[in-house]
Parts: C-alpha cells; sequence; structure tokens
C-alpha cells in the first residue's frame, strides 16, 4: 500500500513537472526576443502555447485596433465591437478555453478565421492607459487543467510586451514629433504653416487627400483653409456646417478621430457618385491656451488603404508642431509689433522734444495714437467751461464735425466726459453697448472708441478720443499702458508751455515794472513807457517785422533808458540847461544801459540794440557811436522815431505839450536828418489811417 501510494504521487506529480519545464522552456524563448521585436515576441508566444496565431495589437482609437506584430497572418486593422478583444481591453486577462466563434457571433473574424480557443490581455503603459493588447488564438479547445500556466505565461509575456510597444510608441512619437517640428520651422505665417502641414501629411502618411479647416466663429463653420490631393474637387465647398462631416466630430472632441471604412459613416462627404471604401484620420488643432480652432482632415478615399499608428503619431506630431509654430510665430509678430510701437512712442517723444507748441503736439499725438491703435478718427476735445472739439485727425465723414457740434457736453454721460472726469483711458469694444451712448454718434457709426484724458498738473485740460465706424478693436493692458505714455508726453508738452507761458509773463512784467520804475525816477509823463511801446510796435506791424522781432522791440521799448540809473539825479532832474560835462554824463546812459542790460543774461542782441542806439541820427551826427543811415540797428531807427514823437506831444517840467500837428510837422522834417525817411513815411501813413 505504501509503495503505490507514492507512485500514485510520483504519477500525480508528473504532469506539474512538466508544466514547470514547459515554463521555463516558454520564459527562455521570451528571453531570448531580441529588444524591440515584437514580432519575435509574438512568434516565442505562438511556439509556447501552441497557438496558431499571436499578434501584439496598438490601440488606434476606443473602437479599433491595429494588429501590426502578427504570427500566423498579416497586420490588419481589428474593430473592436462585439469581439472578446473588447471584453479585455474594459477588464484584463481572459481566456476562452472553447467555442469563442459561437460566442462572440459579430466577431466575423473570428467566423472566418474558425477559432476555437482565445487568450487576451490588455497591454497598458506604467500611467495605466491601455496601450494595445495581447492576444493568442487556438483551432482547437485548450485544456481546462493547464489553464493557470497559461495565464502565468501569458502575464510574462505581456509584461514584456507593455514594455515594449510604450516604449516604441515613446520612440515614434518622438521621432514623428522630430520630424514634424522639422518640417514647419521653414514657416513665416500662419498660411505658410496650414500649408506646410497639408504637404507634410499628404507626402508622409497613406493619405490620397489632405484637408485643413480653421474655425470660422462668424459663420459657426469649419472653413476650408488647404486641400491637396488626389481627391480634391475642383470647387471644394470653403465651409462645412456644424454637424456636416467627420470633422466636426474631430472639433466637438477635441481628440484624434479614427474611422477604418468612412463609407459606413453617414456624416462623410465623397466627391465620386457613390460611397468606396476608404479610411479617415482627423486631428485637432489647438492653440497654445488648448482651444480648438481647425483639423486636419486625411482620407484614403483613392487607395482604400488604412492608416497605421505612425501615420497617427505623425499628424498628432504635426498638429502639435502647428500649435507651436503659429504660437512662436504669434509671439514673434507680437515682439515686432510692441517693438514697433515703442519705436514709434520713441520718435513721438523725440518729436515732442522739438515741439514746443501744444497744437502740434496734439496733432501729432492724435496721429500717433492712430497708428498705435489702428482706429481711424481722432478728436481732440479742449475744457473751456465745456468740451469743445478742437482738433480732428485720421479719416472721417464731413458730416462729423457738424455732428460733434451737437454734442451735449457738460451731461457727464459721454464718453469723453467720463474720462476727463475719472482721470483714466475709458474704451468701450461696441459703442452701441455704453450705457453713455448718444443717438448722434450711433448714426454716424461709430463702432469702437477710446478717450484719454490730459490733465497736466492734475488740472483738467481735455480729452484726446479715437473711434472706428466698421471694425472692433480691443485694447490690451500693454497697448492701454502705451496710450497712456503718449498723454504723459503731451502732458509734459503743456507743462512745459504754462511754465514758459509763465516765464514769460513774469519777464514782461519785470521788464515793463523796471520801465516804469525808471519812468518815475526820470520825471516822465506818466504813462510814456506803455505809450511809447504802444506805438512803436504799431509802427513795427506796419513795417511787417515778425513776432520775435516785436517781442525784441517791445522789451527794448521797456529798458531804452535802463542806463540813467547810473546817472545822478542832479543831471537827471535839473530843470535848466545841462553843462557840457553834465550832457556828456548824460549822454553815457546809452552805453550804460546797454552795459547793465547784457548782465541779465537773456536779452537779444536786437534788444540790446535799441537800449545802445535809440539817439542815433540818420545823418550821423548822433550818439553814442555816431552810426549813420542803415548801419543804425532797425529796431533802434524805429523806436528813436516813437520816443521823439512822444517826447514832443508830452509836458516836461522844461516844456508844454506839442500839438500833433506840430509833431508831425517836425517830424517830416527830420526825415532824412534824425530820422530814417521810409520809418517817417510809414509812420506818416499810419497816423494817416487813423485820422480818418
Amino acid at each position: 500500500m505504501a509503495a503505490a501510494a507514492v507512485l500514485a504521487r510520483l504519477l500525480e506529480a508528473t504532469p506539474r513537472d512538466v508544466g514547470e519545464e514547459q515554463h521555463l522552456l516558454a520564459l527562455e524563448a521570451l528571453a531570448s526576443v531580441p529588444p524591440g521585436d515584437l514580432q519575435g515576441l509574438a512568434a516565442a508566444l505562438a511556439r509556447s502555447l501552441g497557438a496558431r496565431m499571436a499578434l501584439v495589437g496598438r490601440l488606434i482609437d476606443a473602437e479599433h485596433v491595429e494588429a501590426f506584430a502578427v504570427h500566423g497572418g498579416e497586420p490588419f486593422v481589428y474593430s473592436l465591437a462585439g469581439t472578446p478583444c473588447a471584453d479585455v481591453l474594459r477588464g484584463g486577462f481572459c481566456e476562452h478555453a472553447d467555442g469563442v466563434a459561437r460566442c462572440f457571433p459579430e466577431d466575423l473574424f473570428l467566423q472566418d478565421w474558425g477559432a476555437e480557443a482565445y487568450l487576451g490581455r490588455p497591454l497598458r503603459a506604467r500611467s495605466g492607459r491601455v496601450l494595445g493588447l495581447l492576444v493568442a488564438l487556438h483551432d482547437a479547445p485548450l485544456p481546462a487543467g493547464e489553464a493557470p500556466y497559461r495565464q502565468r505565461l501569458f502575464e510574462a509575456y505581456a509584461r514584456r510586451a507593455e514594455s515594449e510597444l510604450e516604449y516604441l510608441n515613446q520612440t515614434a512619437r518622438l521621432e514623428a514629433a522630430s520630424r514634424a517640428y522639422r518640417l514647419l520651422r521653414p514657416a513665416q505665417s500662419a498660411g505658410e504653416v496650414h500649408r506646410l502641414v497639408v504637404e507634410a501629411a499628404l507626402r508622409e502618411t497613406g493619405a490620397s487627400t489632405a484637408n485643413l479647416f480653421l474655425y470660422d466663429e462668424a459663420h459657426d463653420g469649419l472653413e476650408l483653409a488647404v486641400s491637396l490631393g488626389e481627391g480634391v474637387p475642383q470647387s471644394p465647398r470653403p465651409r462645412l456646417p456644424r454637424g456636416q462631416g467627420p470633422a466636426w466630430g474631430v472639433f466637438e472632441l477635441g481628440q484624434t478621430v479614427y474611422v477604418p471604412d468612412a463609407s459606413q459613416d453617414r456624416r462623410a462627404g465623397f466627391t465620386a457618385d457613390q460611397r468606396a471604401p476608404a479610411a479617415y484620420l482627423g486631428v485637432p488643432l489647438s492653440d497654445h491656451t488648448g482651444r480648438v480652432h481647425g483639423v486636419l482632415s486625411l482620407d484614403t478615399a483613392a487607395t482604400g488603404e488604412n492608416f497605421n499608428q505612425e501615420d497617427r503619431f505623425f499628424v498628432e506630431a504635426l498638429a502639435e508642431a502647428a500649435g507651436a509654430a503659429i504660437a512662436r510665430l504669434n509671439a514673434l509678430e507680437l515682439a515686432r509689433s510692441e517693438a514697433r510701437r515703442f519705436q514709434q512712442l520713441a520718435r513721438f517723444s523725440a518729436q515732442l522734444s522739438r515741439t514746443p507748441d501744444p497744437e502740434a503736439a496734439i496733432r501729432h499725438a492724435l496721429q500717433t495714437l492712430l497708428d498705435l491703435t489702428g482706429m481711424e478718427t481722432g478728436l481732440f476735445a479742449a475744457l473751456d467751461g465745456a468740451l469743445t472739439p478742437m482738433i480732428w485727425a485720421g479719416r472721417y465723414s464731413a458730416k462729423l464735425p457738424r455732428l460733434a457740434k451737437t454734442y451735449p457736453f457738460g451731461s457727464g454721460k459721454g464718453l469723453m466726459e467720463q474720462a476727463l472726469v475719472r482721470g483714466e483711458i475709458v474704451h468701450v469694444a461696441d459703442y452701441a453697448t455704453f450705457p453713455g451712448a448718444l443717438p448722434v454718434f450711433l448714426k454716424s457709426g461709430l463702432k469702437s472708441a477710446v478717450a484719454i484724458p490730459l490733465r497736466p498738473r492734475g488740472q483738467a485740460y481735455g480729452v484726446l478720443a479715437l473711434g472706428t465706424s466698421g471694425h472692433t478693436v480691443h485694447l490690451s493692458e500693454e497697448l492701454r499702458d502705451l496710450l497712456a505714455g503718449v498723454a504723459r508726453q503731451v502732458e509734459g508738452v503743456l507743462e512745459r508751455h504754462a511754465f514758459v507761458a509763465e516765464l514769460e509773463r513774469t519777464r514782461e512784467e519785470a521788464l515793463r515794472s523796471l520801465g516804469l520804475a525808471l519812468e518815475y525816477r526820470d520825471l516822465e509823463t506818466a504813462g510814456h513807457t506803455d505809450r511809447v511801446t504802444a506805438l512803436a510796435l504799431r509802427l513795427g506791424e506796419r513795417l511787417g517785422l515778425g513776432e520775435a522781432e516785436l517781442a525784441n522791440l517791445r522789451w527794448g521799448a521797456y529798458l531804452h533808458d535802463l542806463g540813467k540809473l547810473a546817472i545822478p539825479d542832479a543831471i537827471l532832474q535839473k530843470p535848466g540847461k545841462l553843462t557840457p560835462e553834465e550832457w556828456e554824463r548824460m549822454k553815457a546812459h546809452a552805453t550804460l544801459g546797454e552795459l547793465m542790460a547784457r548782465q541779465l543774461g537773456f536779452l537779444p542782441a536786437p534788444t540790446l540794440g535799441v537800449i545802445r542806439h535809440h539817439h542815433e541820427r540818420w545823418d550821423g551826427t548822433g550818439y553814442p557811436d555816431g552810426l549813420k543811415g542803415e548801419a543804425i540797428p532797425l529796431l533802434a531807427r524805429l523806436f528813436a522815431l516813437a520816443d521823439v514823437y512822444d517826447a514832443l506831444t508830452s509836458a516836461r517840467p522844461y516844456k508844454q505839450p506839442w500839438s500833433r500837428e506840430a509833431a508831425l510837422a517836425e517830424i517830416r522834417v527830420q526825415a532824412g536828418r534824425q530820422f530814417d525817411p521810409e520809418i517817417v513815411r510809414v509812420f506818416l501813413a499810419t497816423f494817416e489811417d487813423s485820422s480818418r
């Protein structure tokens, strides 16, 4: 009995020993498969299991598998619907030891092949994502007792296949990405990127037709941007309405779509009269934010062939490279645009530094703002109690300035008033939606508008306004900052102008006050300084002097007797005749006055000439230099006549005033002697005109 029991145990153990030996041999066969040789792995698995077919399949999409490494057959694309492979992908290891074809009557492949037994297991990446599956098919039932052995063996082969397939996919994706980025590198515009994408997709895959669609938001359609290949119609429809064609499925899902036979897809359109078997592969085109803006569609309508996994990797890489290329080009264009804007701002700043005139600065600012924003019309409205349109720029209809006169300035509701009150830029992309929109501007077709306040020294001065009549303009933060920068520069010009004007007013008052002080010390008739200045300026205007010359003349009139500050009162206020020595001291006031005025440092040479030479005579007998004729500075000749006329017609301590007629007669007599004859002629004509 003992011997029989031992024999029974030995007989019972032998199959397990034999199974272990087979398992070890199968693992040795697996170990001998070279790295990357999935075809060899499938062959080793088939031999180890005694299977008629073994395959490694890659998942194309949720509904299709590409069997690319096949032992016992050719590569093929496999639809998952109604197959044991679908169960495998949803779960884990699956075995049908017999009758598998009867269990899955919809699986035409199993029916045609006459499969009896099936083993399958999903292949997953380290992340858990399904990559594909490993399958073995038998044409005879499998022994139930060997199921654990088969599963252990299958698991070992599956783990090796997983690592190989993940590496293969990663390598293929990297190679595809490298090729795609290299192919798109020469592109210099978005349109060129799109063209290169379609050309590369057609050249590098099995596609017979390649179409690139871009989403048209205005019409809610996919617009055909580029189309190449054998199946391109002569006049393709430029736009696909929503829901028409498989490209819309790609767009709405935002992921790759593969259809092995597009003839079975009711959404697919065919250029031929009847549908024919053709594969479809579509990938979404996205921008740098991930927003889908287009679709790359490929088909094999002219050949009826399938796409393989490498095709998918490549077109997905193309789509990614296209997004990166367009983002790069957009960033480059943005940088160039910003550079152009800053260059415009730099030029504007340089020109403003040479533009002291506020009106010229504002005109230049309006044109710069139009260039920066792409808007059409510019307006400056000045605040003088109420906002008043003053300066127009750019393109605008002739009726717009008339319409602007009806603008209810002061209501506080308008765009410009709000900008001025708030002290900040106010922008509306669509004027019709602006709560303060005025009917008069709505009727003018105003679309986008922006108002930029001018507040030099913190005081409201006016508003720079821009507008468009057709297109919408949006302001980025960067552009808003640039507009504010332009406004600050204009405010700087206004502040400098106000400062200079204040300095000029202060200087003018100081010079006039000094002249009045001299008048009081010299016991001149009250008002002499203002009278002689007004008369000299009137005469200068008749002679055609410019603003600068008139200013020089005016300052010379204020200070013509500045040197008398150095003359003693005993001489200056002596009621009787001066002695020769006293007269020489008195005549020195002309040169002393010039010397004193020169110390001020800002008076121009013509003004100094009036002070020094207003006692020169046309015949050369005057002082201090005895100049003759036109050697005497023009302003000095002119002022001398006005000074003498006022002296003749004014009362002094030592004389009574002359009548106007007597004074004019004396002036006429002195023409060519004391005075410039031409200036006398103009002077007399001036009085004749005023007496009419």
